[in-house]
């Protein structure tokens, strides 16, 4: 039904050569129906359907059917402006809807998994961050933050070699995406494209959304302004970009950026309740501390409804 609705509400429908338009077809759908009549042996001989054509009873008969196709031309005719306004409404509605500005809303790190505070990094720092995309991190000097170069209380390991740790995030529905403000230490060239770790989001049913932490490619050095040959710079500027740039305590340069983890769209309407994340022990032969990654607020981006 809506989809005939929609096909009334098209402007071909409308105005005089509309009408026209609309009893041409309905004239040919009579006309179209005698030949099938005639073909399929309603009508065994052509003198048959001569006569039905020219009986006088069959004669009023046409200017009934006549009233009623213009009638039927009329009708459609005056109530396509009305058809054509609804839908163009509806598509208006839509379009206002998707325009609408997804919010932001922080999410705290737990004291289950937060080892350190954020004022023990950097100097003078904001109480919020956000980016020139318009992504919001709530910060304060006392913030818990992970740090997987310290000890995590409760961590899984893993028959990869990585280990596993997480918290509840209880159950936030129409998440667009989820950013995280984040960092790695001990960058090494010779760990370029090494996976670092993997954030996991875990949706009530859904499969998850695991995303690989590749040092050079989404993750990089937290201190681009110390020495040595570091990996100072990431490839995927789509996913990632730089939040804020200051100093550390020692005055030397350093970042945090923004990783952006987009929801698939039919995702959307199911909750998350989960966020995980996994840290690569793996050590290069040549490096006794291995690469470390840091979170330090994490945003999601919801989409009204």
């Amino acid at each position: 039904m809506k989809g005939f609705i929609k096909f009334l509400s098209h402007p071909a429908w409308g105005g005089i050569s509309g009408f026209f338009t609309i009893l041409g077809v309905l004239i040919a759908l009579g006309l179209g129906s005698v030949l099938i009549a005639f073909v399929t042996g309603i009508f065994h001989r052509i003198q048959d359907l001569l006569l039905w054509l020219l009986e006088p009873m069959t004669s009023p008969r046409y200017i009934l059917l006549a009233g009623i196709i213009v009638l039927i031309a009329f009708t459609v005719t005056t109530i396509q402006p009305y058809l054509s306004s609804s839908a163009k409404l509806s598509h208006t509605k839509k379009k206002n809807i998707s325009k609408i500005t997804p919010r932001s809303l922080p999410v705290l790190l737990p004291a289950g998994i937060g080892n350190a505070y954020l004022q023990e990094r950097y100097l003078d720092l904001p109480s919020e961050i956000v980016t020139s995309k318009g992504v919001e991190f709530k910060i304060k000097p006392d913030s818990l933050i992970v740090d997987t170069a310290k000890i995590i209380r409760v961590v899984l390991p893993r028959d990869d070699g990585f280990e596993e740790f997480g918290f509840s995030a209880g159950k936030i529905q129409n998440v667009k995406a989820a950013y995280f403000l984040i960092n790695s230490g001990n960058s090494q060239s010779f760990y370029r494209s090494f996976k670092v770790g993997e954030i996991k989001l875990v949706f009530k049913d859904a499969p998850p959304i695991v995303t690989p932490l590749i040092l050079g490619k989404n993750i990089r050095e937290w201190c681009i302004g110390n020495p040595g040959d570091l990996i100072r710079d990431v490839s995927d500027h789509q996913v990632s970009q730089v939040a804020w740039k200051g100093t550390n305590l020692d005055g030397t340069t350093a970042v945090m950026d923004s990783l952006k983890i987009p929801i698939f769209e039919i995702m959307r309407g199911n909750s998350l309740e989960e966020i995980y994340f996994a840290h690569n022990k793996k050590k290069h032969s040549s490096d006794t501390l291995g690469v470390h990654f840091s979170i330090f607020a994490i945003s999601l981006e919801i989409e009204q409804q």
